[in-house]
């Protein structure tokens, strides 16, 4: 097909920028991200499981063509320097199959002992372990990424078995689908983001958890609708804003778990939430953070 319905971002960023920058794009919305040396740097053989970066890297993301500049320009904005933002170019591409593409790179991942994630079309290497398929697309979350990763971590090792879940910011869907897997008897999915939504009704349904999950906006969940288990993988300025939203979603003895917040993050975050929950000592990776307590 030739129809043109992709914008292709570029940015060249300094390598200590890559993760956050990353982060925020495909929150706000990339469909497939891509890293390739800017300053025609050679780079020696990474260890094992180490990823290859540059001093210089040129970030290459693509969007949907409905997706605004303005958008993107302010999603970069957030997590740069003042004063320090990158140029950043847009061009519009011709179609092609970049989720085949994306679906074709990713790998059947583990968490905790026995919880996997495994992209459509590839089988759990553990058959007794706990599994879900997802599709990697038009929304985020895939477990790779430190933020989702030690979410999926802590639900393996505090499955909410018999818990209700309210994961706020579903993107993909992965943590309220994980939840249903490890259990839960019922999840409420909300996102602002419709096509994040249409991701989580159609992995859902592909993890026959449709009649267990319910994916709606923000408006549509019902104010005194309250959770065993909240979950929100977001960032750290939005955590601070939902706090007095959240708790709307509590009872005494609800678990919170917190994420998407860089480690300089991390104290703003729990200060917004301590007035009414317990917190727990930090988890990090990779210089993000999880937060988890319990409502109080």
């Amino acid at each position: 097909m030739t129809d043109t319905n992709f914008i292709k971002v570029q940015i060249d960023v300094d390598e200590a920028r890559v993760e956050v920058l990353e982060t925020v794009l495909t929150t706000v919305g990339a469909v497939a991200i891509e890293l390739a040396d800017a300053a025609d740097e050679p780079i020696v053989e990474p260890a094992p499981g180490a990823t290859p970066l540059w001093r210089r890297v040129r970030l290459t993301a693509l969007f949907e063509s409905t997706m605004a500049e303005t958008e993107i320009r302010l999603a970069v904005a957030s997590v740069m320097e003042p004063g320090a933002l990158p140029p950043v170019t847009f061009d519009a591409v011709a179609n092609e199959d970049w989720v085949a593409k994306l679906r074709d790179e990713l790998i059947p991942l583990r968490f905790g002992e026995k919880l996997w994630v495994c992209p459509t079309g590839k089988d759990c290497p553990d058959p007794s372990g706990t599994a879900i398929t997802m599709e990697p697309g038009l929304a985020f979350g895939t477990g790779i990424h430190a933020t989702t990763s030690l979410c999926m971590d802590w639900l393996a090792a505090t499955p909410p078995a018999g818990r209700s879940v309210l994961d706020f910011g579903c993107g993909s869907g992965i943590l309220g689908i994980a939840s249903l897997a490890l259990g839960a008897t019922r999840v409420a999915a909300v996102d602002i983001d419709e096509q994040a939504l249409t991701a989580t009704r159609q992995n859902a349904r592909r993890n026959r958890g449709s009649a267990r999950l319910k994916a709606l906006q923000p408006a549509g969940l019902e104010a005194a609708a309250a959770f065993d288990v909240v979950v929100a993988n977001i960032l750290s300025g939005t955590l601070m804003e939902l706090a007095p939203v959240l708790r709307k979603h509590c009872r005494t003895g609800t678990t919170i778990a917190l994420s998407g917040i860089l480690k300089e993050q991390a104290e703003a975050v729990a200060d917004a939430y301590r007035g009414w929950c317990d917190m727990n000592v930090p988890v990090e990776r990779d210089g993000w953070v999880l937060l988890t307590g319990t409502a109080i």
